[in-house]
């Protein structure tokens, strides 16, 4: 249901501000958790060849947005974050993704992220921090804190870091507290 809801979104503002005003020459972006594919969408009909990787098979919801040529610079890999193999890029998408990530394991998948980002390229993605309300209720995922939140980037130049607290509902319309730090950020 989630992916039924969502797949009408625009893109998030992170992946927008990229396009329009960095205007990073196109080439492979992965996107990490891409749920219905609307940032995948974005950038492909933006020049960008771009590997996508959910959980859930999403490849055909994605493609039919598509044209023929389109889907030719699209590639998707049903896949775990815990199990998730990555090449080097020029961009690393994983907006909402990375909090699913069960904590005992973010450490390891956050080193291949920053491994996978080529020098020079760029970061674009959410964490959770602690007073998310789903902190308290799913404990295997992971929370941060702001200073571990900005603590992650030391390798990179933030170019945009905003913290966001606020009651709204989920997608599946269940109120919650949200509390997200929205990051984008270049590799040094």
């Amino acid at each position: 249901k989630y992916y039924d809801v969502t797949e009408s979104e625009n893109p998030r503002e992170g992946v927008k501000y990229f396009i329009e005003e960095i205007r990073c020459n196109p080439t492979i972006a992965i996107e990490l958790g891409c749920g219905a594919g609307n940032d995948t969408v974005f950038l492909i009909k933006n020049g960008w060849k771009v590997f996508a990787i959910d959980r859930e098979n999403v490849e055909e919801r994605i493609t039919k947005r598509l044209t023929t040529e389109e889907q030719q610079r699209f590639k998707f890999k049903q896949e775990s974050f815990e199990s998730v193999k990555l090449e080097k890029v020029k961009l690393i998408i994983a907006n909402n993704s990375l909090p699913f990530c069960n904590k005992n394991k973010f450490k390891d998948l956050w080193n291949k992220v920053c491994f996978n980002i080529e020098e020079n390229g760029y970061f674009i993605g959410d964490f959770f921090g602690l007073n998310d309300t789903w902190n308290k209720t799913k404990p295997e995922m992971t929370f941060l804190s702001k200073e571990q939140a900005l603590g992650l980037f030391r390798d990179f130049e933030i170019l945009n870091f905003k913290e966001v607290e606020v009651d709204k509902a989920t997608a599946l319309e269940n109120l919650k507290h949200w509390h997200i730090f929205h990051v984008i950020a270049r590799k040094k």
